[in-house]
């Protein structure tokens, strides 16, 4: 018996028996098609719609449906395409489309998106190095969940919502309902509607009604129907159809519900697929008759009655207006303390919709903020909310928008003027300029005193006021989650500007590579990450502390009131120059004598700040501390040697045994413990080394049970992230034997007594 042939599965390789019509392969790609459209569908084929709609899809004409039937796939089947890998094929993902040289690309040509939101959305992300909208068209058999809209509010992205007058009414009213929901979160949404040229019959006036109805919902997108002659509405004359030579890329027979419909190539395409409502969020009223004038040949004369003329038109009448308010001095900036009851509720949510940048200023959990009204003739045309936080004790400047028909740089540039006039208390003020926005500009900030703190993801954070206020804002920014990445540009930044404060310190102290200090007896051997690379270690292969990452641990774990840090197994000088230079106390013990040494004279300009050689495992500190932190050493990674050349008694790398190691250390902990303060932290930064036979002592887990059984609550797990290329060298070798190189270690977080006293002894960090 011959053996069945075998189809691979491109995704990871392995054999999957055929079965019945083939499905799409699931490997995402990056396509033009015949009309323009640049494709890049995270999902083929269309499940829903096709259990739904059996015979034929969608109102029996899908023609994505149709192309599949072609090529014998089973469109009924929705299948998830993939990036591969996130080097080669992502890479390729995007070369792909940035050699389209379009602005923006569409998911849900040929595939229903909603079969898999969460892929979709990780797509968009992953594809944001092309700096091109998504535009995603969906009838949403299922909604999108608040997660992913809270992650799309923050992507380049328009949402389609295709609805049709073919749909039900339970259709219908799902559809209409998604479209006020996302457009309630301030999502771009543009109404895709499926028109008919309908005929006369009861069925046809009804579907004609609801047709009409969906139109009014803007910003509104007329797209025909490609109805095929055997359709039986067709052929009873329900639904009229037309031969159109212009129709690109889906046949030549067409229901025109507007003669105006555009049906050429997507690139003199003039709606673009809503994509200019990212970058210029027009005004919702005008979108919604845009179909009825976009294309219109005829000039409307200015002396028609303003009643009569389409609201394009009415705007340029409105901006010869706005000349009249400007120039009679007819504009009022209104301060009202919150949002919420000031009467502009509608009028704010409404304006910070159409301009889609402000958006969150339409959420009621954000018009609770102060704002300034600007009123042009007694009319409202525009507003910027703001942020007195006098707990905190700063000032934010937070949404803002002037009217499109009303916008001058000097106006907008007054009502900033008049936000910034309520900040009385003259406290640091805090603007995060939107690179989208043709308001919010670093130039236009910085002309009223801003300057930049940090850049990320094209926004740029500005500050006026104490430029050390801004520091605590771009720690939190470089350390948002529990993954510290250290050699990214703003952290090494940090790390380079300590440095050089200790590198200084050596030299005004004769003390030779002050980071490594007096550690010339530390080594990790020939085997050492740099060896492998460079041939020849680098401070003898051994670990420096990183001085940033001490800063965060200082900064965010050292309470309101708090003063002193303790550090058992003091080790290196890294924490106790960023201690006291930030103004603390700073007690370490360290069992060797040329390491208190050397740090001692590196930090004699910080009078708080001494190492004590001691035995850490049974010193016993004076008083209590706010903040204990400890990094030991991994066990027999390193070797510590003293001025003779040889390790101290009671050095625990040199103890035999792995149970030895760990029950100093904890015994050292214990005493650090006794003497950490209620309600303060106490931080571990550690990580684990293997034993004899290459299996690891998981040192990081009995840490927290230690912790735990102090009576310690573990309240954060931090993963410190370090560079990966030695690592990748060391990866030639030890895969060979199945062993990931380590490019982490952890820092263990424990809090010692009542954690909902967190909120009042340690101060918030205030906006970000």
């Amino acid at each position: 018996m011959s053996a069945t042939p075998l189809q691979l599965d491109f995704d990871l390789g392995l054999p999957v028996p055929p079965c019945g019509p083939r499905t799409y392969h699931n490997a995402l790609t990056v396509q033009v098609n015949r009309k323009g459209v640049v494709d890049v569908d995270t999902v083929k084929g269309c499940t829903l719609g096709i259990r739904a709609y059996p015979d034929g899809g969608c109102y029996g004409e899908c023609y994505a449906r149709k192309i599949a039937a072609w090529t014998g796939i089973d469109f009924g089947t929705a299948v998830s395409r993939y990036i591969v890998d996130n080097w080669n094929h992502r890479d390729h993902l995007i070369k792909n489309l940035l050699d389209t040289g379009a602005s923006w690309y569409r998911i849900g040509t040929m595939g229903e998106p909603c079969h898999d939101w969460d892929h979709t959305v990780h797509v968009i992300d992953a594809l944001r190095p092309a700096k091109m909208t998504a535009v995603i068209i969906s009838k949403h058999w299922t909604p999108l969940s608040d997660h992913h809209v809270s992650r799309l509010l923050d992507s380049n992205v328009v949402v389609h919502v295709s609805t049709s007058g073919l749909d039900t009414e339970a259709e219908i009213r799902h559809r209409t309902g998604q479209l006020e929901r996302l457009r309630g979160y301030g999502i771009p949404v543009i109404n895709r509607v499926v028109t008919c040229s309908f005929g006369d019959s009861a069925w046809a006036r009804e579907r004609a009604e609801r047709q009409e109805h969906l139109l009014s919902i803007g910003p509104a997108i007329d797209t025909p129907l490609r109805a095929s002659a055997a359709n039986e509405r067709v052929q009873s004359g329900d639904i009229l159809t037309t031969r159109r030579l212009d129709s690109v890329g889906g046949g030549k027979r067409v229901s025109l519900h507007s003669t105006s419909a555009f049906l050429g190539h997507c690139a003199q395409c003039p709606d673009q697929c809503g994509v200019g409502l990212v970058t210029n969020f027009k005004c919702i009223e005008e979108k919604t008759m845009a179909q009825a004038t976009l294309f219109a040949d005829e000039m409307i004369e200015d002396d028609e009655p303003a009643e009569a003329l389409p609201p394009l038109v009415r705007k340029k009448s409105s901006m010869r207006k706005v000349e009249e308010f400007l120039e009679g001095d007819d504009i009022e900036f209104r301060y009202v303390p919150s949002v919420i009851g000031s009467g502009f509720e509608q009028a704010v949510a409404k304006l910070a919709l159409e301009d889609g940048i402000a958006h969150r200023a339409a959420r009621k959990n954000m018009q609770i903020h102060s704002a300034v009204v600007v009123l042009a003739g007694g009319e409202f045309a525009g507003f910027m909310t703001f942020q007195n936080n006098h707990l905190i004790g700063e000032f934010c400047l937070l949404q803002s928008v002037i009217r499109p028909d009303l916008y001058t740089p000097d106006l907008y540039r007054q009502m900033v003027q008049e936000v910034i006039a309520q900040n009385t208390s003259g406290y640091p003020m805090l603007m995060t300029t939107n690179p989208k926005s043709k308001f919010e500009t670093p130039k236009m900030f910085e002309s009223l005193g801003f300057t930049t703190y940090l850049k990320m993801s094209g926004f740029e954070y500005m500050l006026s006021g104490d430029p050390a206020y801004a520091r605590m804002k771009v720690l939190a920014h470089i350390t948002m989650t529990n993954v510290w990445d250290s050699v990214k540009g703003d952290w090494v930044k940090l790390k380079k500007e300590w440095n050089t404060h200790i590198d200084a310190a050596g030299i005004a102290q004769n003390i030779p590579n002050p980071a490594f200090a007096t550690r010339e007896g530390c080594w990790q051997g020939e085997n050492g990450f740099a060896n492998v690379v460079t041939g020849r270690a680098h401070n003898g292969n051994a670990s420096v502390l990183d001085p940033v990452a001490c800063e965060v641990v200082l900064r965010f774990f050292m309470p309101r009131e708090g003063r002193r840090v303790y550090n058992p197994f003091g080790g290196g000088v890294q924490f106790g120059f960023v201690t006291g230079a930030s103004g603390y106390e700073y007690l370490a013990s360290e069992i060797r004598q040329n390491q208190c040494d050397a740090n001692n004279a590196l930090c004699r300009q910080f009078p708080g700040v001494a190492w004590v050689q001691g035995d850490s495992s049974t010193y016993e500190p004076d008083g209590t501390f706010d903040l204990v932190f400890t990094c030991p050493p991994y066990y027999r990674v390193e070797r510590y040697v003293d001025y003779d050349g040889n390790p101290p008694v009671g050095e625990i790398n040199a103890l035999p045994t792995y149970a030895e190691f760990r029950d100093t250390l904890f015994a050292g902990y214990e005493k650090a413990i006794a003497h950490l303060g209620d309600n303060r932290f106490f931080v571990v930064m550690t990580g684990d080394s293997r034993d004899k036979n290459g299996g690891y002592h998981c040192h990081e887990a009995e840490t927290e049970v230690f912790l735990k059984e102090q009576g310690l609550a573990v309240y954060n797990k931090i993963v410190y992230l370090e560079c990966e290329f030695t690592r990748l060298a060391h990866a030639k070798k030890t895969l060979n034997m199945r062993k990931f190189p380590k490019r982490e270690q952890k820092i263990i977080v424990a809090y010692k007594g009542d954690i909902k006293a967190i909120k009042d002894e340690f101060p918030p960090i205030g906006r970000l």
